[in-house]
């Protein structure tokens, strides 16, 4: 498996173990990483990441890398229920 199959996996079990939504994101930021973990991947994401803010609509923020925002976003309307 490559590296982006991988995090494609690891964020479809986080999907589907609960621990992250399937749900649309109510407002979405992007910009450079501030050093906090991304909820996929659970890595830093430093000043030279693109950081994704998503503010759900229960009130939660997450962020993400922009990538593992991508596959995240790609990968939970798959997920049924």
């Amino acid at each position: 498996m490559n590296e982006t199959n991988d995090l494609r996996h690891t964020i479809r079990r986080g999907i589907l173990d609960g621990v992250l939504p399937r749900e649309h994101c109510r407002m979405t930021w992007y910009g450079p990483g501030t050093g906090g973990t991304c909820v996929a991947c659970e890595q830093p994401i430093t000043a030279e990441d693109t950081e994704v803010e998503c503010d759900l609509q229960n009130g939660g923020t997450l962020r993400f890398h922009r990538r593992c925002y991508d596959l995240w976003a790609s990968e939970w309307p798959t997920c049924g229920d």
